[in-house]
């Protein structure tokens, strides 16, 4: 789970900024503290802030450690992000550090590099209270790598010698050293890269979840939860259907190309989903020796009291979002995995995102973490949230980077109403509205 993420001299970050995820010494929702080794970090973070403050940027961020790791290399496109009204940045690197507990361990990750360049990389098992353990260490000076590595590492010949490769011309200078690790093959390095790629899941306002259907397929027990909640939030549909259709109905006969593309991917053993544009997202495999797609349906009732079957782009944009999330919640009650969603309000309807919150931050068999970007002000609810689980990110008028903060750093009273408080600006990270007389409206009539 994550316990910190921090970020500089990228997008509207300027100077180091860190989010965390550490409990403070709060005693409301003890079930929101999770234990992580020798640290108490929290279910969930709601972050808020201005259109432009840099919140989403957060969530950039995150995202691009995420893609760096995975390719294994920075590209010149997410080096060329740094923080722009600052011109002593164009020279100064921009980095990225995340620290997280997975295993019983509490790794501690980081890359700094300038355009496609990496300057340091590292990776510690972090003592918290004790001094930390290194993994690697990485540098890049006067036009040479250098590598450290543990001394637990390094026994063997072999390995000094493959060191020795890495650092005169197997490792370029935009790769990373944790993706190197087929070679390596140190157990602490691929428990740190699988958890960055793996269990750090990230959503977007514009993402479409695409495992629907196969996991409606294989497991009863989530059809079952699925089609609770959406009772529960009474969006209309009444349950969730998997159909399953023969591939070659299916396939258009003016796409051949593509058809034999799919089929050669199926006939390895994998499994293929497409994008449609009338059923979603589409799972392409084969069963009893046969190759069919299945998809989701939505199941309404009639006036009668009969089954009438819908394609979901015949749902509203509101339902869509949720059977999103519906995947999202189910691991994060059941698995130990940190979900990132960016404007989790978007096309949800305050009341249905409200109870939605309320429902999983109320569950006390939550396994992972859920951390969101919104403006709904009515989720800044105590009743809901912990003090040191709502976040703020403000742009600094002068500097015009943005700072985060949490509201634990105001010490409000419980009883105290956080969401008037906010709405009148008590906590920063709002808009500045001019007077409406001074906008000069008719003006421009």
């Amino acid at each position: 789970m994550l316990i910190r993420f921090v970020v500089s001299n990228f997008l509207s970050f300027d100077e180091e900024r860190e989010f965390n995820m550490l409990a403070g010494n709060f005693k409301t929702h003890k079930h929101h503290v999770y234990k992580a080794g020798k640290v108490d970090v929290l279910k969930s973070a709601a972050i808020y802030g201005a259109n432009g403050a840099g919140k989403s940027n957060l969530i950039v961020a995150i995202d691009a450690l995420q893609d760096i790791v995975e390719e294994g290399t920075v590209a010149k496109s997410i080096g060329d992000k740094k923080f722009r009204l600052n011109r002593n940045n164009s020279k100064s690197p921009s980095s990225f550090e995340i620290e997280f507990f997975v295993d019983n361990k509490i790794y501690d990750y980081g890359v700094s590099f300038n355009g496609d360049i990496i300057l340091e990389e590292w990776l510690y098992e972090s003592g918290i209270t004790s001094e930390d353990k290194i993994i690697f260490e990485r540098k890049y000076n006067k036009n040479k790598t250098h590598i450290k590595l543990h001394g637990n590492y390094t026994k063997t010949a072999k390995r000094k010698y493959l060191v020795e490769l890495m650092e005169e011309s197997l490792l370029k200078r935009n790769e990373l050293l944790i993706s190197k690790n087929d070679s390596l093959k140190i157990p602490d390095i691929k428990k740190a890269k699988d958890w960055i790629v793996n269990s750090l899941l990230i959503v977007y306002p514009g993402s479409r979840f695409g495992g629907l259907a196969p996991m409606m397929s294989r497991s009863e027990r989530f059809c079952e939860f699925a089609n609770n909640l959406l009772i529960t939030f009474d969006t209309g549909v009444d349950k969730l259907e998997v159909v399953t259709v023969d591939f070659e109905k299916f396939i258009g006969k003016d796409e051949d190309e593509l058809k034999v593309d799919i089929l050669d991917s199926v006939n390895e053993g994998k499994h293929v989903m497409l994008n449609s544009t009338e059923k979603g997202t589409v799972h392409v495999l084969k069963e009893n020796d046969e190759v069919v797609v299945k998809y989701v349906n939505s199941i309404h009732k009639d006036n009668n009291g009969n089954d009438v079957s819908f394609e979901l782009d015949q749902e509203s944009d509101g339902t869509r979002r949720l059977l999103d999330f519906i995947p999202a919640l189910d691991m994060i009650i059941r698995q130990d995995v940190t979900y990132v969603i960016d404007e989790m309000d978007q096309s949800l309807h305050p009341a249905l995102l409200y109870s939605m919150v309320k429902k999983i931050m109320a569950d006390e068999s939550t396994k992972g973490q859920l951390i969101f970007t919104t403006h709904e002000s009515n989720l800044l609810d105590l009743e809901i949230f912990r003090q040191d689980e709502i976040w703020f990110a403000e742009k600094n008028k002068e500097k015009g980077s943005t700072e985060l903060y949490s509201l634990s750093e105001y010490k409000p009273r419980y009883d105290l109403d956080i969401r008037k408080g906010y709405l009148r600006g008590r906590f920063g990270a709002i808009p500045f509205l001019a007077p409406l007389q001074d906008l000069s409206w008719s003006e421009h009539a």
